[in-house]
C-alpha cells in the first residue's frame, strides 16, 4: 500500500476519532489524496466528476423517497394503529408490551425502512406505555432501540436499497433474503423478554373490553399500514415496477390515506415533512457522493486486487473470511456509522467474496444485519443515542439494558452468515437467484 493512500485513509480515519463530522471527514480525504499523490494535482476534475456520478444513479432516488413515506406514515397516526395491533396480536402474553415493542417495529419496518424513524415514531409512544405499566425506564429504552434494528432489514429497507446499487445486485433478492433474518432477530428478542419477563415477573397488557368487533376494528384501522408495504414489495417482486417507483407510489399511497382515509394530514403538516425529508435525504447524497470518490481511489490504488492477493496467499476459506469480516464490521460499527461502512466497503468485499462463491445476496444480508448491529453497539450507536434523547435515561444504563438483545442480535448474525439457506430459500422458491 502506496504512502498517498495511507494518509489518505489515516486522515479519514483520524478526523473520525476526533469527532469530525463523517461529511467532512469523507470529503477532505479525498481531496487530500490529489494533493499527496504526486501527478495528481491537476486531475481534480476527476475529484467533482465522481462526486457528482455518485449520486447521479437511479435507484438513489428512492431513498428520499422512501424516507418521505415513512413520515407521511407517522404523521397520519400510523404508529398507534400499529401500537393497538400489536397489542392484540401478544399482549395477554406476560411482558406483554415488550412483545408489543418487538411487534411493532417489524410491522412498523414494512413502512419505513429504518431504525432511527422507528425509535422517532414508536419509541415516545412505546416507551410511555411500559413506564405506565412499571417497566424500568432502562429496560423499556432497551427493547425499543434493540427491536428497531429490525426496520432496515425487513424489507422495504434502506440499506439494502444502498447495497443493491453499490455492488450491481437484485434489489427483489435483497428485499426477499432480509425478510428471514429480520424476523429472526424479532423472534430472538421476544426468546430473551421471555426470559426476563418470567423472572421479573412482568405485567400482561390484554386489550380491555375485547371482543370479536373489537378485534376487528382494530385489524380494520390497522389495515392501510398493512397493506402499504405488500404493494411495495409485491410490485419489485412481481416485476410491476422497481425499487425506486415503489417508493414513488408509496408516497403517493400515504398522501392518499393521509387525506381522504384518515383526513389528518394538512398541508403545513406536510411542508414540515418535506423540510425534514431534504434535510436528512441531503446528508446521506452528500456521503454518497464522497463516500465514491474514496472507492475510486482505493479501485486506483488497486486494494481490491491486493485484497484478491493476500485472500489467496493466505489461503482463507470462505467461512474464516466471512468470520474475519464480521468482526472488522462489528469493530468498525463501535464508531462508524452503518451507511458510511456500505459505502465504502460493500463495493470492496462484494466482488472478493463473490470470487470465493459467496452469494452476493447473502452477503448483502450479513453486511446490513453487522451494520444494523452497531446501531446499538456503544460508543457510537445512533440508535442508542436516539434512545437516550427520547426517554431521559443515562446512555450507560441503556446499554446495559440492551446487553442481553446484543447477545441475541449476534448470535442471529451467526446463524445467517453460516447457514445461507435463511437468506437464500425464500429469493430461490421465488425464482430471483
Amino acid at each position: 500500500m502506496e504512502h498517498p493512500l495511507l494518509i489518505t485513509l489515516g486522515l479519514m480515519l483520524g478526523l473520525m476519532v476526533l469527532g469530525s463530522p463523517v461529511i467532512f471527514a469523507i470529503g477532505f480525504a479525498g481531496l487530500a489524496y490529489f494533493f499527496v499523490k504526486p501527478g495528481m494535482i491537476h486531475m481534480l476534475d476527476i475529484y467533482a466528476h465522481k462526486f457528482f456520478t455518485g449520486m447521479d444513479v437511479f435507484i438513489w432516488l428512492s431513498i428520499p423517497l422512501f424516507i418521505i413515506a415513512g413520515e407521511i406514515m407517522t404523521a397520519i397516526g400510523m404508529t398507534d394503529r400499529l401500537v393497538n395491533l400489536s397489542r392484540l396480536m401478544v399482549g395477554r402474553l406476560r411482558g406483554g408490551l415488550a412483545y408489543v415493542n418487538v411487534v411493532g417495529s417489524m410491522m412498523f419496518s414494512g413502512v419505513s425502512g429504518s431504525a432511527l424513524a422507528d425509535i422517532s415514531a414508536l419509541g415516545p409512544v412505546e416507551m410511555k406505555m411500559m413506564e405506565k405499566d412499571g417497566y424500568q425506564k432502562d429496560f423499556a429504552a432497551a427493547v425499543t432501540v434493540s427491536s428497531a434494528i429490525q426496520g432496515p432489514i425487513i424489507p422495504p429497507s434502506i440499506p439494502l436499497i444502498m447495497f443493491s446499487a453499490l455492488t450491481n445486485t437484485s434489489v427483489a433478492a435483497l428485499f426477499l433474503a432480509g425478510a428471514v433474518p429480520g424476523m429472526l432477530l424479532g423472534l430472538f428478542q421476544m426468546a430473551v423478554i421471555y426470559v426476563i419477563a418470567r423472572r421479573r415477573g412482568f405485567p400482561t397488557n390484554p386489550i380491555k373490553g375485547l371482543n370479536l368487533q373489537v378485534a376487528f376494528g382494530i385489524v380494520l384501522h390497522a389495515f392501510w399500514a398493512i397493506f402499504m408495504p405488500l404493494i411495495i414489495i409485491g410490485g419489485i417482486v412481481g416485476g410491476i415496477f422497481t425499487a425506486t417507483e415503489a417508493a414513488a407510489i408509496a408516497v403517493a399511497y400515504g398522501l392518499v390515506i393521509g387525506i381522504f382515509a384518515y383526513r389528518s394530514l394538512s398541508l403545513k403538516e406536510l411542508w414540515a415533512i418535506l423540510d425534514r425529508s431534504a434535510r436528512t435525504s441531503a446528508s446521506v447524497y452528500l456521503i454518497v457522493g464522497f463516500a465514491t470518490v474514496i472507492s475510486w481511489i482505493l479501485a486506483n490504488e488497486r486494494v481490491p486486487a491486493e485484497l484478491q492477493a493476500m485472500v489467496e496467499a493466505a489461503n482463507l476459506q470462505p467461512w474464516m473470511l466471512l468470520l474475519m469480516l464480521n468482526l472488522f464490521f462489528l469493530v468498525n460499527g463501535l464508531w462508524v456509522s452503518d451507511s458510511v461502512q456500505l459505502l465504502l466497503f460493500a463495493p470492496l468485499f462484494t466482488p472478493l467474496l463473490a470470487a470465493m462463491g459467496v452469494d452476493p445476496v447473502h452477503f448483502g444480508v450479513i453486511m446490513v444485519v453487522n451494520v444494523m448491529i452497531g446501531l446499538i453497539t456503544p460508543p457510537y450507536g445512533l440508535a442508542l443515542y436516539l434512545g437516550s434523547s427520547i426517554s431521559g435515561v443515562p446512555l450507560g444504563r441503556i446499554v446495559r439494558a440492551a446487553m442481553p438483545f446484543l447477545v441475541s442480535n449476534l448470535v442471529v448474525l451467526v446463524l445467517v452468515t453460516y447457514v445461507p439457506a435463511i437468506s437464500l430459500t425464500l429469493p430461490r422458491l421465488l425464482g430471483f437467484l
